[in-house]
């Protein structure tokens, strides 16, 4: 396959160009709980999203619910379940309620494929902001490639410290306990947990955009185009403008 990034006229870090090369084409292959054809509808759903008229009215009242009775304008590919969760993640994701993951759940959709939709969505959003935003229009869909997920739960997942279960550092077993050898952010990186490997797969993408281990005050050893101060400037004006309270 060629580089997502074959035509950027902007300069891209080996690693990263390889990370987003890696991630994008393994958005179109089986996950732990979806086909491959299920996460490339999940990626075109994310981008429809966009310019759903629904979603830019719920964003301009004080509560989401305020706008009922009305349908999001999906590609038709999905049911409402996985559709409502797409369009929210990707419209309106400082507002997100555990109302609103019940309500998921209670419209049909199982908790592993909740999931793995918002997996997919924050990669698909990561990797096409990022193109956009060097200049390049989002690529192609990824390829799908044919198989069956795994659909196997997770031992040792417990609900908290959020929503869903999870798997603590503690509960971890032979096969997972190393992507907690780093110890810092964990709530964070526990939030997708119950399905390890889409979980691998998520912080493969995001480690390479940001840092491995947030917890270095410079950057020694780290290619980097700007300081530490300045992503640390950027991360907190794009979290303020998108609503992200973390």
């Amino acid at each position: 396959m060629n580089s997502i990034l074959t035509n950027s006229s902007v300069p891209v870090r080996a690693d990263l160009k390889v990370a987003l090369d890696k991630s994008f084409k393994l958005l179109g292959k089986p996950g732990d709980w979806l086909t491959g054809e299920q996460r490339v509808a999940v990626y075109a759903e994310t981008r429809q999203a966009r310019h759903c008229a629904v979603c830019k009215k719920q964003k301009l009242e004080l509560s989401p619910y305020t706008i009922s009775g009305q349908k999001h304008q999906g590609i038709g590919q999905l049911e409402f379940p996985w559709i409502n969760v797409i369009h929210r993640v990707t419209n309106d994701p400082g507002r997100l309620s555990e109302k609103w993951f019940k309500e998921a759940l209670s419209n049909g959709l199982k908790e592993d494929e909740f999931i793995e939709i918002v997996s997919v969505c924050v990669q698909a959003i990561a990797i096409d902001i990022f193109m956009i935003c060097i200049g390049l229009p989002a690529p192609k869909l990824p390829t799908v490639v044919p198989g069956k997920p795994d659909r196997k739960r997770a031992s040792g997942a417990k609900v908290g410290p959020g929503w869903v279960r999870t798997i603590a550092p503690e509960d971890a077993g032979p096969s997972f306990k190393d992507f907690y050898s780093n110890e810092s952010h964990f709530y964070i990186r526990r939030s997708l947990t119950l399905l390890p490997k889409e979980t691998r797969r998520l912080w493969y993408l995001l480690n390479n955009l940001y840092l491995e281990d947030p917890r270095i005050f410079e950057l020694e050893g780290h290619n980097r185009g700007i300081s530490r101060a300045e992503m640390e400037f950027l991360a907190a004006r794009a979290s303020a403008l998108l609503g992200c309270y973390y």
